[in-house]
Order: C-alpha cells, then structure tokens, then sequence
C-alpha cells in the first residue's frame, strides 16, 4: 500500500504531462516504449542515446533514468490487453508470449544536457497496464 501511495502522484504527474504535451496516455505509451525497429541493435548504447533522445525522454532538462524499448508493433503489444494476456492485478497484464526487449539505462555520473545510457537486449514477457483495451504503462519485464 506504501508503494501505491508513492506511485499515485508519480502518475498523475506523468498523466499530467502527457496532456500538457497533447498526446494521451496511449500515445505517450506509444512514444516511450514502441519500437518496431531491429529487435537486436548492432550497438544497444548507441541506439539508446539515439532513442531517448529522438523520443524526448533525454533532454537539455533531464535524463530519465530507466526506459524499456519494445521491438514490436503496436498492435502485437495491444493484444496484451486482451486474448494474449492474463491479468496481473489491478489494470495490469502479463504478456502469454516474450518480446524483444532494450532496456536503457542511465550510467552514472550523466546528468543533463549529456545523458548517456547503456543498452542491453532480451526477449521477455512483459507486465503492462491497460485502459479500455489500450496499453498505457510499462510496469516491467519478467
């Protein structure tokens, strides 16, 4: 409940956010975790720097910390929300099938204007959270 209390004004910042920019949660979803690109980039730290920045999650204000690219459509990863997942509790669900994954990774001592990230690849299942059969969060990978 403690980990609910801290989350809750983190989203609605971030919910906040989303609608100062003009895009709804599915569209910053969509921004923030969509790639269907080369589900191995040849060089992962490169691709993230290049991602993040392009994305607008690594700007002259700040570096987010942690991002999760996933290498699929959107309409592969929408059906989460439904036939090809389970319910995970609340309005979260976990992917039936893995995805190909990059996390990116702040490396210490970045800060802004230079964010600089690592990279790595796998292929997971993946928790995400859904409303009104739309993916809006990437909770995690499993």
């Amino acid at each position: 409940m403690a980990r609910l209390a801290l989350l809750l004004p983190l989203a609605l910042l971030a919910a906040g956010l989303a609608l100062a920019r003009g895009e709804s949660r599915y569209e910053k979803f969509l921004r923030q975790h969509v790639d269907p690109s080369d589900p191995s980039p040849a060089d992962p730290r490169r691709y993230c720097n290049d991602l993040m920045r392009r994305r607008d999650m690594a700007t002259d204000r700040s570096c987010k910390h942690l991002n999760t690219f996933i290498h699929s459509s959107a309409e592969q990863i929408a059906t989460v929300c439904g036939a090809g997942g389970e319910p995970a509790g609340g309005d979260l669900r976990l992917s039936e099938d893995a995805f190909p994954l990059t996390l990116c990774r702040l490396q210490g001592g970045a800060e802004p204007p230079n964010c600089d990230y690592g990279g790595s690849d796998s292929t997971q299942r993946i928790i995400i959270a859904c409303v009104d059969g739309e993916p809006v969060h990437f909770e995690t990978q499993v």
